[in-house]
């Protein structure tokens, strides 16, 4: 699935009393938050577009001034609010890479069993990334996100065809189920 808006970060808070953010950092590239990049804020009240003024980064996260946020308690109002940037604002991607909100909502598929179920999330252990994959009254399936276990992503048909190690779908699923 191409999305139009790719998720970036999450507002964790108020950072001093100007109206800086803490923000944590979904991107690969911390280095992706420069002064003027416009980012689309999303939270439960609504959704509204800030340029970037200033950013510095902590051991784990970005510390981002925010265009019409001028004091805590202005930033303090932006907790939990997601942020987003338009793909044409996206960093590029090299040959076989993918954003990973394009892979969320994509069927998984294995030569052996089948349809396993559809991608919900992706996450980093470090070594490498590992796909959940959600069917309805089954146990979520981690597939490991490798060239050995996926064979290939099709975007435009919504799917992603895997060759899973021996043993790894008997470990969350059980056959004939």
């Amino acid at each position: 699935m191409i999305r139009k808006l790719l998720l970036v970060g999450k507002i964790l808070g108020a950072h001093g009393v100007k109206g800086e953010l803490a923000v944590e950092v979904f991107s690969d590239d911390k280095q992706r938050f420069k002064p003027g990049l416009t980012l689309i804020c999303i939270s439960s009240s609504g959704e509204s577009e800030r340029e970037v003024e200033s950013v510095r980064f902590t051991n784990k996260n970005a510390i981002l001034r925010l265009s019409g946020i001028e004091s805590r308690e202005e930033a303090q109002k932006q907790r939990d609010s997601q942020l987003y940037v338009r793909r044409e604002d996206a960093l590029p991607l090299a040959e076989n890479e993918y954003y990973t909100a394009d892979l969320i909502g994509l069927k998984v598929f294995d030569q052996d069993y089948g349809e396993l179920g559809e991608i919900a999330e992706m996450f980093d252990t470090g070594a490498h990334y590992v796909l959940v994959v959600k069917q309805a009254a089954q146990n979520d399936l981690l597939i490991p996100f490798t060239k050995q276990v996926i064979k290939e992503i099709d975007q435009q048909n919504d799917r992603v065809e895997v060759k899973l190690t021996e043993g790894l779908f008997e470990l969350y699923r059980k056959l004939g189920d």
